[in-house]
């Protein structure tokens, strides 16, 4: 009989084939491996990240809702004057920020479907409890505590790709599930054009019913997470014994495994220490900020192109469903390829060319073309959130990079809602210049990038028995080093990737001790 430690505990330990009996030249095997991941982890992976990317940026369409019946606004029941908007959309990212790296630590205590269902049902109850708040300083609690029952998800399903993807893999299922992120922008507008017809409903007015329509999915598909969402290939119940060994086989000696150490102060201070660290957490916030804007300020930018009420809700629908088709199609592009900085660049430029127009055009009909094109900055920052991943070895490295990363990128909820004050309107001159000008930058940064690391998509990796520690200065690792097993460090401007096998479980158990003779070096 299940006991309560049960229920709580992370999912069991399933039954591994000898993994010297895998075959990784089965490419029949090798497709049915990741067709089954891909049925049986994306789903949940989008309909999560639908969900709590639709609860976080529900206020800015609860901002536009019934304004063409102003007394019904939730600006004018709340006294969103002033900056009031800005520092509620801010507040949100104050414990999002603080919480987001010990999210990752704690996920791998946990165990991933433990972490997200308690993420995504907080955040759930948490929006529908918005509802209730009748003042300005209640709604800055309830955006406080949306920050923090948030905070940790998007690192961690980042980091949760890596247990079961190649890093050439995963820019195409980043793009699957965070297209979600458009579906939401679209669904969302969809769903607020709906929603606006209950004003009135049983004593509440339409941005109420909006916050309770939307957090009450969460909580039901938070439950169903926590049982049906699997954790590792070690535990997966729907892979066979040998289909079990096959998955963790086929991604290699320099994957995160769960059976990789939860903390580790050495590899927390090594990875926060490199360069490459802060060169990816800086160009992450600088295109934050775009992702931000767009997600809070788009009905706001079509609002002062003349549309009011639901029929400027409904005009928020088009452009997400051509951000959904673009991105996708440049991340999977990508991953055929196995190339990401042409593919980063190349976004980019386009998303900056559509706050350029936004920023200089004052006809209508072009900047409402401009919007379906800053839709698309996801286009850049999934095949670049996969680079970085690939530039790091197992659980502890990968869960600071990740984690670290997306905690500094979120201080752009803390600049970005100021970006567009009211009295800029309808031109926004300030915001649109100012993220023209972090998209600009980021090129740059993604040129610096592909000059020191390299554009492919597989790990970082020297060839056997050497470290890289730069660009030209590598360093023996020494010959008591296993040559076919030893993961080297990230590898600064290598084009190639050194796939290695791991041919036993005794093999996992050397890799580790091999890791920590390379960090010691």
């Amino acid at each position: 009989m299940a006991t309560w430690k049960d229920l709580f505990s992370a999912q069991p330990v399933l039954e591994v084939a000898d993994l010297t009996l895998v075959d990784l030249d089965d490419e029949k095997m090798n497709r049915a491996v990741v067709r089954k991941q891909d049925m049986h982890l994306l789903p949940w992976m989008c309909i999560t990240y639908l969900l709590n990317y639709l609860n976080r940026v529900s206020l800015g369409n609860a901002r536009t809702l019934n304004d063409d019946n102003i007394q019904d606004n939730i600006m004018q029941h709340l006294d969103l004057t002033g900056q009031r908007y800005s520092v509620a959309i801010a507040v949100f990212f104050v414990p999002y920020v603080l919480m987001e790296f010990p999210g990752n630590v704690l996920m791998r205590h946990f165990s991933p479907s433990r972490w997200i269902s308690r993420i995504v049902t907080s955040v759930g109850f948490v929006t529908i409890c918005t509802a209730s708040a009748t003042t300005y300083r209640r709604l800055l609690v309830a955006r406080f505590f949306l920050g923090m029952a948030e905070a940790g998800f998007s690192s961690g399903v980042m980091m949760h790709l890596c247990f079961w993807y190649k890093p050439e893999e995963r820019a195409g299922r980043m793009a699957i599930f965070a297209s979600s992120v458009a579906l939401a922008c679209a669904f969302g507008g969809l769903l607020a054009s709906a929603i606006s017809f209950l004003n009135g409903v049983a004593g509440l007015a339409g941005w109420q019913w909006l916050f309770i329509l939307e957090g009450a999915p969460g909580m039901l598909v938070g439950m169903l997470v926590w049982f049906l969402l699997p954790d590792y290939p070690q535990t997966a119940r729907w892979l066979t014994p040998y289909e079990r060994a096959f998955a963790i086989k086929r991604l290699g000696a320099y994957a995160p495994t769960m059976h990789d150490d939860c903390w580790n102060w050495k590899t927390v201070k090594q990875t926060v220490r490199d360069p490459v660290f802060w060169l990816f957490a800086v160009q992450y916030f600088l295109m934050t900020n775009s992702l931000n804007a767009f997600g809070y300020f788009t009905p706001t930018i079509i609002s002062s192109m003349g549309f009011a009420g639901y029929n400027g809700q409904l005009l928020t629908v088009p452009p997400n469903i051509f951000a959904l088709l673009v991105i996708v199609s440049n991340c999977l592009h990508s991953d055929k390829t196995r190339e990401r900085s042409r593919h980063i660049i190349a976004a980019l430029v386009f998303v900056a060319a559509g706050y350029l127009v936004l920023a200089l055009v004052p006809n209508w009909g072009v900047r409402y073309a401009a919007v379906f094109v800053i839709a698309c900055t996801n286009a850049a920052v999934l095949p670049f959130i996969a680079h970085r991943t690939a530039t790091v070895t197992g659980s502890m490295a990968t869960a600071v990079a990740t984690g670290g990363m997306v905690a500094i990128s979120n201080c752009a909820g803390l600049s970005a809602p100021f970006l567009f004050p009211g009295r800029t309107a309808p031109m926004f001159s300030m915001g649109n210049w100012t993220i023209f000008a972090f998209l600009m930058l980021s090129v740059l940064m993604s040129l610096y990038a592909w000059h020191m690391l390299g554009s492919h998509s597989g790990y970082r990796t020297e060839g056997a028995n050497t470290v890289a520690r730069s660009r030209g200065e590598v360093e023996k690792v020494g010959d008591s080093l296993d040559m076919e097993s030893a993961p080297a460090t990230p590898s600064i401007g290598s084009e190639e990737t050194r796939i290695v096998e791991v041919k036993t479980l005794e093999d996992l158990e050397k890799r580790d001790k091999v890791r920590e003779k390379v960090r010691e070096i």
